[in-house]
């Protein structure tokens, strides 16, 4: 389900950035970085999101909804945490493993900030349901 998640906020936010991207989201940070890939991100991660947490974990698609949207912003926040170190260091590749991806780092950066978010997230949500709340 993680894998979806963060599948769907890279992958959308990249095309409706590329296909309707006008206003930069952190010009001084990442200046292809998008509003509009950002409201697609958010769109498409929250469906994929519901349709992951109902359909693979048998779980209730609202908690899906809402596990896509902590993804979207703390993917989001390494997404832009990782290019403002770059920036800062004035290098443009966190190395070159991955030649055209900018480093390991760049493929990285939103999972390590997104993964444990989502754990605690879902800790938080199996203990309250353990103990009857949800």
């Amino acid at each position: 389900t993680f894998v979806v998640l963060v599948g769907c906020n890279d992958t959308f936010a990249y095309l409706t950035g590329v296909l309707f991207g006008k206003h930069p989201l952190a010009p001084k940070i990442s200046p292809k970085k998008t509003i509009e890939g950002l409201v697609g991100s958010l769109l498409f991660t929250v469906i994929g999101g519901s349709l992951a947490f109902h359909f693979i974990m048998d779980s209730d698609w609202w908690l899906g909804a809402l596990a896509g949207l902590l993804t979207v912003f703390t993917a989001t926040s390494g997404d832009l945490i990782e290019s403002a170190l770059k920036r800062d260091m004035a290098i443009k590749d966190m190395g070159n493993l991955l030649p055209g991806h900018g480093g390991i780092m760049d493929r990285l950066d939103s999972v390590l900030f997104a993964a444990p978010a989502l754990w605690l997230a879902l800790e938080i949500v199996r203990r309250a349901q353990d103990s009857g709340l949800l």
